[in-house]
């Protein structure tokens, strides 16, 4: 069968999306430039030669809220989903050991963007694409910083909500984009950076995760299609300056700062990052972003074992 992989169309998932290519392994997605269609056939050239048979994958694309969503209602089998979303939703997902987004420090991509200092924010503009950062900047204010703000939706340019609002939240491209080419007059807070001075701890930004009734009928699907993955994303990762080349022709960034933001981003889930997640979601729940404390519970623990 075909395995229905969500994709969030940022440049932070540029690397796995290069390895994918690199290996052959490039699945035509909706809405990505290509036509649609699925994986290469059982063996495929690529930069290291052949590559052997892999299973067939289909990736469907959209931001991190849309992919929650998709993911909760069956629309794909699995895919890149907020840490918090996993959280709210834990009882029916599994996650992969192997794969996520996160950062030990400064992300570059998550900022809050002010003309006064976070103290003083009482009113908020909130990105509608993510649902992970709009919980840790609540939890920040609220827990650290004492602050007892509003929120609402962003609308407009950042220019316009800056005129109604203290502070604006952006992520992905956008926030990219705050730090690389600011607002005049204004000053950008980084969530990854905030997160590691207060906690010492690695920030979890995606989790890769499976609904777990597809995990039970699927596995050996399953399992091949995270193996493809993870290999995508070592391909990236020790391919570094190819992946700053190819991102050049999509983005407003020198290859300086690519370099650095593909540099600080981390797409493994060792043991120090899930305890970075699991301190999250325990801030989360005293701040009321959570209802209760989630378990992490594994693809390879239920299925694989």
């Amino acid at each position: 069968m075909t395995v229905r992989v969500g994709h969030i169309q940022f440049l932070n998932c540029y690397p796995l999306y290069h390895g994918l290519k690199r290996r052959g392994m490039w699945a035509l997605a909706r809405g990505c430039g290509d036509r649609p269609g699925h994986s290469p056939s059982p063996t495929s050239e690529s930069a290291g030669g052949t590559v052997p048979p892999h299973p067939e994958f289909e990736l469907i694309p959209g931001v991190p809220t849309d992919l929650n969503r998709m993911l909760g209602a069956g629309d794909i089998d699995l895919g890149p989903i907020s840490s918090i979303a996993y959280a709210r939703d834990h009882r029916r997902l599994l996650l992969s050991r192997r794969l996520s987004i996160s950062s030990f420090g400064a992300v570059d991509s998550i900022q809050v963007v002010t003309r006064g200092r976070l103290e003083d924010v009482r009113n908020v503009a909130l990105t509608q694409q993510s649902a992970t950062s709009v919980a840790l900047l609540k939890t920040i204010l609220k827990l650290r910083l004492g602050v007892d703000a509003s929120y609402h939706d962003l609308e407009g340019s950042v220019a316009q909500a800056l005129k109604a609002h203290d502070a604006v939240l952006l992520i992905g491209d956008q926030g990219l984009d705050a730090l690389y080419f600011p607002e005049p007059g204004a000053t950008c807070f980084d969530l990854g950076a905030l997160w590691q001075e207060w906690t010492g701890l690695p920030m979890v930004y995606a989790v890769w995760a499976a609904r777990e009734e597809f995990a039970r009928t699927h596995e050996h699907e399953l399992l091949a299609v995270e193996e493809e993955l993870a290999r995508c994303m070592d391909y990236g990762r020790e391919h570094q300056a190819e992946v700053v080349e190819g991102a050049l022709e999509r983005s407003r960034l020198d290859r300086p700062a690519l370099a650095r933001y593909f540099g600080i981003l981390h797409y493994d889930f060792p043991p120090v990052y899930q305890q970075g997640l699991r301190r999250f979601y325990e801030l989360a729940h005293e701040a009321g972003e959570l209802t209760e404390l989630p378990q992490l519970r594994f693809i390879d623990e239920v299925v694989g074992a």
